[in-house]
């Protein structure tokens, strides 16, 4: 009888430390996924702006406007990578 409440006891700290280690990192992931979609309309809303309207509002324009932006599809980045 012993065994089987010391054992059920270890299974249940057990299970509710790996429930803590769980539920701390999906806090982490939705927390950092929520920075990273704020930051990208940030960017995105700044790489809108003129480089009049920029220095209105004090950024340098050299730290938004940093290359040329391009966007490609993903099927034909990983055809070209093949390719080679």
């Amino acid at each position: 009888m012993t065994n089987i409440l010391t054992t059920t006891n270890t299974t249940t700290r057990l299970a509710r430390g790996l429930g803590e280690i769980l539920a701390g990192a999906a806090s982490f992931w939705f927390s950092e996924n929520r920075r990273h979609a704020s930051h990208a309309r940030t960017m995105k809303i700044l790489h809108e702006l003129s480089d009049e309207q920029l220095t209105d509002i004090g950024i340098d324009p050299s730290l938004v406007h940093v290359g040329p932006r391009m966007h490609v599809d993903a099927r034909l980045m990983t055809t070209l990578l093949s390719l080679r």
